[in-house]
């Protein structure tokens, strides 16, 4: 018992790091038929980046992240005749997290009450004692960013399959470093399956 408690606790260690403080969704891929596609290229992003800070590092991120995992998955990038169009945003938005903090004093001595099956019995309790007086309420402000990624039929101009990634950020040199794991955890959303 001690070392299953010990290597699920070893397992819980190693694979901590491992984890990602953003969450990934997708949007119409089921009902569209992506494997008809053959050939994509890139559209200029949507101008969101500018007044974040980002820059030149962060497209060439993103549009080398994505393109590599689009070619994984059976897509050629071909500027002359793309069937899909990849267009990418990336949002920020400020946002508050609230932690509640319970307040307790220590009184000592005094009569609290009790109630037993008796009725009502008063003791006496001579040592500190805590005693909720209520909560103190943080405001802790944080950075929300989104990276969105759309493939966009060429010849019917609709939107078929849209990824995107929400999650908290850091700093801009942690979320310039996190931008290829974003782009690949979007991507793997696609339903294509990578070809060996």
């Amino acid at each position: 018992m001690k070392k299953a408690i010990i290597s699920m606790a070893m397992a819980s260690i190693l694979l901590w790091p491992a984890c990602s403080n953003y969450r990934y969704y997708s949007i119409g891929g089921k009902n569209a038929n992506l494997s008809k596609y053959h050939f994509f290229a890139w559209l200029p992003p949507i101008d969101t980046t500018t007044n974040a800070g980002y820059n030149d590092l962060a497209d060439q991120s993103i549009r080398d992240e994505a393109t590599a995992q689009l070619e994984k998955r059976g897509l050629v990038l071909n500027a002359r005749r793309p069937d899909l169009l990849v267009r990418y945003a990336i949002m920020f938005k400020d946002r508050v997290r609230y932690y509640d903090e319970p307040q307790y004093t220590y009184i000592g001595g005094g009569f609290y009450p009790r109630i037993s099956r008796f009725g009502n019995i008063y003791y006496h309790y001579s040592q500190p004692f805590p005693v909720y007086v209520g909560s103190e309420i943080e405001r802790v402000p944080y950075k929300q960013g989104t990276v969105i990624i759309d493939l966009i039929d060429r010849n019917t101009r609709h939107v078929v399959w849209r990824g995107y990634a929400v999650g908290e950020m850091d700093s801009q040199k942690q979320s310039l470093k996190d931008m290829p794991e974003v782009v690949d955890g979007i991507i793997n959303k696609l339903p294509l399956n990578a070809t060996q």
